[in-house]
Parts: C-alpha cells; sequence; structure tokens
C-alpha cells in the first residue's frame, strides 16, 4: 500500500504538471497570436492601423495594451488599463513572457507577451497581450481537489480489497502452519489439507504432506535401526557378561578354549557391528567419500579367495584378471569380504568368485550354490538389519552385510545387482568404473536411494 501510495502521489504531480503545461501553453498560442497580429498592424501603418476588434479581450486574453517607449499606454483593451502599462516596455524586434504581472492595486495576475516594434515613421511601440492566470489556477486546484478525493478512494478500496484477497489466498498457508505446528506438539503422524484449487498453494500442501511421509518414514526407519542394532549388540554382550558373571560366581578363571571359542569371537563380533554401524551412520550423515586412487583389484580378490580356501570348507573357485580401477582399496576389500562372507553363510557346498572387464567397467560376482533370494526380496537384502523368511536369513549374520557393500559401492559411483545362479543359488553382482573421470563429484547419500 505504500508503493501505491506514492505511485499515486507521483501519478498526481505529473496529471498537475501536465494540466498546467496544457493550460499555460494554451494562454501563450493564444497571447502570441493576438501581438503577432497587432506588431503586423504597427509596422504597416502604425498606431492607426490596428483595428479596434484586436484591441478587445476574450475568454483567453485578458488585458491588451500598447505603450510607447517610455511606457505611455497609447491604446487599451479597457478604460482601467490606459493608467499604467502592465510590464516595462523592450526595445524594438524584442519578444518577451512575463508570468504573474499585475496592475498596481489590481491583485489579478496576467501572463503576458510584450513585443517591440517600429512603426513606418520611425517610432518604437511595445504591444502587450496578457492572459489571466486566475482561471488557470482554478482549473489546476480543481483537478488537484479531484485527486485528492479520488486517490485517497482508490487507495483505501485497493486496501481494503488486497487485505481480503490476500487474507484469502493465505487462509489456506494459515490451516498449513496451523496443521504443522499441532504436528510438532502432538508428534501424531498427521497430513496437512490439500486445497481444491489447482494453485501454488495446494501444491505447496502436497509438498509439505510429501515431506512430512519422508520424515515419518525416516523416523520410523530410525527406530527400526536403533531396535535392531540394540538387539544385535546385546547379544554378544550378553554371552560376554554371562561368561563373566559365571566366573566372579564361581571364583574360577575362564580357560583358554572358553575363551578362544566363546569370548573373543563375540568380542570381534561386536567389535565388527560396531565399527559397520559407525560407517553406517557417516553414510547417512554425510556420504562416504572414499579416497580414490588406482588399484590393483585382481589382487583384492585374490586376497579374499585365499582367505576362504584357507578358513572354509566349500568348494570355492575363482576366475580372476588383472585390471586396475578407481577406488579406496579398504573399502573396496570390505565390499569384497562381505560379499564372500554372505556367499560362504549361505552356500550349501561351493562360491564362485569370477571377474570380467569392459571398456570402462570392471565386473566382481561372487555366486553361490545356496538357497537363492525370492525376486520380491532382492531390494530390500540391501537395507539394514533385513530378515527374510527364508533359510537365507537363519545362519547368521548382523545383517549389515550388504548393506555396506551398497553403500560403499554407490559411493564409488558402482552398482550392486542380485540375480539367481543356473542352479539356483544366489549371485551378486558389483560393476565398478575404471576410469577416474567416471568417479568425479560428490558421493551420493544414503538418502537419495
Amino acid at each position: 500500500m505504500a508503493t501505491l501510495f506514492v505511485a499515486l502521489a507521483v501519478a498526481g504531480g505529473l496529471v498537475l504538471i501536465v494540466v498546467y503545461r496544457s493550460l499555460t501553453d494554451a494562454a501563450d498560442e493564444a497571447t502570441s497570436t493576438r501581438s503577432q497580429e497587432i506588431v503586423d498592424a504597427l509596422a504597416r501603418g502604425g498606431i492607426g492601423a490596428v483595428p479596434p476588434t484586436e484591441l478587445e479581450p476574450t475568454d483567453s486574453i485578458g488585458v491588451v495594451q500598447v505603450l510607447a517607449r517610455d511606457g505611455t499606454v497609447l491604446a487599451a483593451s479597457h478604460e482601467r488599463h490606459r493608467v499604467r502599462p502592465l510590464v516595462t516596455p523592450v526595445d524594438a524586434g524584442v519578444r518577451r513572457t512575463v508570468n504573474d504581472a499585475t496592475f498596481p492595486g489590481d491583485g489579478t495576475e496576467f501572463r503576458a507577451v510584450v513585443r517591440g516594434v517600429t512603426t513606418p515613421d520611425g517610432t518604437v511601440l511595445n504591444v502587450v497581450v496578457g492572459a489571466g492566470e486566475g482561471h488557470l489556477h482554478a482549473t489546476v486546484w480543481t483537478v488537484f481537489g479531484v485527486l485528492c478525493v479520488v486517490f485517497p478512494s482508490i487507495l483505501v478500496v485497493a486496501a481494503v480489497t488486497t487485505y481480503q484477497l490476500v487474507g484469502r489466498a493465505l487462509r489456506p498457508v494459515e490451516a498449513i502452519r496451523a496443521e504443522v505446528a499441532e504436528i510438532s506438539r502432538s508428534g501424531v503422524a498427521r497430513r496437512v489439507p490439500v486445497a481444491d484449487t489447482d494453485d501454488e498453494i495446494a501444491t505447496l500442501a502436497v509438498t509439505m504432506n510429501e515431506m512430512l511421509d519422508a520424515l515419518a518414514f525416516a523416523r520410523e526407519q530410525q527406530i527400526r535401526f536403533v531396535g535392531d542394532s540394540s538387539h544385535e549388540l546385546r547379544s554378544p554382550l550378553v554371552t560376554i557378561l554371562g561368561l563373566l558373571e559365571l566366573a566372579v560366581r564361581t571364583g574360577e578363571p575362564i580357560d583358554s578354549g572358553t575363551v578362544s571359542t566363546l569370548l573373543l569371537p563375540e568380542a570381534h563380533r561386536l567389535r565388527d557391528l560396531v565399527d559397520d554401524l559407525l560407517l553406517l551412520a557417516r553414510a547417512d550423515e554425510y556420504g562416504l567419500r572414499p579416497s580414490l586412487d588406482e588399484v590393483d583389484l585382481d589382487d583384492i580378490v585374490n586376497d579374499e579367495v585365499t582367505r576362504l580356501d584357507l578358513t572354509t570348507d566349500r568348494d570355492i573357485s575363482a576366475t580372476v584378471l588383472p585390471v586396475r580401477a578407481i577406488g579406496d582399496r579398504d573399502q573396496l576389500g570390505r565390499v569384497v569380504r562381505n560379499l564372500c562372507d554372505n556367499a560362504v553363510r549361505h552356500a550349501r557346498s561351493a562360491v564362485a568368485v569370477t571377474m570380467a572387464v569392459e571398456p570402462d567397467r570392471v565386473t566382481v560376482r561372487v555366486a553361490d550354490d545356496g538357497p537363492g533370494i525370492p525376486a520380491d526380496d532382492r531390494a530390500r537384502v540391501f537395507g539394514r538389519f533385513v530378515r527374510l523368511d527364508d533359510s537365507r536369513d537363519r545362519r547368521g549374520g548382523s545383517g549389515l552385510g550388504l548393506s555396506i557393500v551398497d553403500e560403499i559401492v554407490r559411493a564409488h559411483h558402482g552398482t550392486v545387482t542380485v540375480s539367481d545362479t543356473d542352479g539356483g543359488g544366489c549371485s551378486i553382482e558389483v560393476s565398478l568404473p575404471l576410469r577416474a573421470d567416471q568417479v568425479d563429484g560428490s558421493p551420493p547419500l544414503s538418502a537419495s536411494r
């Protein structure tokens, strides 16, 4: 409204200037024309050649005078105008416009034109033609009065209309704000009302509901994650605490066999679980940022195959190709280790590790001959603490291994896919880029999945 007030004030000022200039231009045109006609007559034959009609006033011309060089009034439009000149005479050939000219003792103002002319006998005379400024000022003041009435009325109408329209437009926004405030206070997962208007407000409500859905989903995931991680952490802690409490009660030391078969494996399991949780927490908050270098991926795969040969009774077969990839050696080693441990855990008798090289990518495939993963559950296996209903989930593990694989591979701008093997088992394939320009840029956050 302040902007509108300034705009109206400027517009009003421009209107007054235009009206005043238009009136003064019209007055100047009339006085110039009349004075030129009288000057022409004086130049032809002196004062006697001036027609009497040229000295008569009109609606636009209030006074006409013919002056001698010393200021004596020789002829005038009215007897009262013969006493004194309206303006000071000028030299022959000079033209001058005078504003606010008045007769002594008379407050009437004139906008006058005075011209000097030489008659045929060599006498210098002046012609004065003036237009009264009273009607000019009256017209300008009338327009000003009209603007003072009309423009405030426009301002008031605009203010009321704007208030009503903006209030009506923002009413759905207030409803959204109130609902969000209530959701914040109560913690109940509700949704904001969506107006049936198909405009920006409705779009805002839809976007707000999508955000609330995402927050509710994140909260559910957080609660589930905390519950699952607490359960996973509790299991090794219960074993360790139980043995320690038993040793305290009996007063007997824990034998080395118990330490090597129970305490140490559970402590390692607890350590690995904490490391996995920390890695996933960093991935959620900042995204994994691997240290990118050229890595001998075949060495990593070969080391893991050798480890499997030494630590498991499964039949291990491998096809290892010499290839250098771009990535973080420790993180890629963890990917291959997790895939191999997952395959050994679920294999009946055999695990196969194969590599394939394309012009710009390398693929590592780890397959087992276990029960396989149903097609509907293949996307879920990369979730955290996911528990499937089949036998693949009944053989130990924290449920975080494949989640970590997914996080690391995505941080390297690669892909992970799950498929069946020919014998009905499970095959997990990791594809990684070979060139540095394929892994430039920030790694994706977990929430971008």
